[in-house]
């Protein structure tokens, strides 16, 4: 009998930390929770470059890295508060993935939704994406060139 209690105990506590370092994870920032990125090719420009067509202008004025990455959300998943150097754009190829900025604004993308598939990211204020259903997304990184390079740097939590 005292040993079966000692085991409810012992449940109850590794339960109770679990949902603390959760809460701690989404509280204080942390790099994600179910967001699995695999680079899929990363490379580095020589020099700037300028493009204008079809009404589309592409511009960088040094030279860049950029990183092509296969991103999968797993459902009510998220990247965790972060921003990127240079630009980013992503393009969600099957799911949902929802972009909350920080001033806790937010904006849902995904095949047929109204938003579109695609969104970008860039600057210094911290975002999230998140996915309720899960996703598949793919991201083109373009950043200021350094060694090594620079994608991603991780944000303190917001409060939305």
């Amino acid at each position: 009998m005292h040993a079966l209690r000692s085991k409810k105990v012992w449940a109850v506590a590794t339960v109770g930390l679990a949902v603390i370092g959760t809460w701690a994870a989404v509280a204080f920032g942390s790099p994600g929770f179910g967001f699995h990125a695999t680079n899929l090719v990363t490379g580095t420009s020589v020099k700037g470059g300028h493009i204008n067509s079809d009404r589309v202008k592409f511009q960088t004025k040094d030279q860049t890295d950029v990183r092509v990455q296969r991103i999968i959300f797993d459902p009510g998943s998220y990247s965790g508060w972060h921003h990127h150097p240079g630009i980013v754009i992503a393009t969600v190829l099957s799911g949902s993935v929802t972009f909350t900025n920080s001033d806790c604004s937010s904006e849902t993308y995904g095949p047929g939704r109204p938003a579109g598939s695609v969104f970008t990211e860039g600057g210094d204020d911290p975002g999230q994406a998140s996915s309720v259903t899960g996703a598949e997304v793919y991201a083109t990184f373009v950043a200021p060139h350094a060694v090594p390079p620079v994608f991603r740097i991780e944000d303190d939590a917001q409060t939305c």
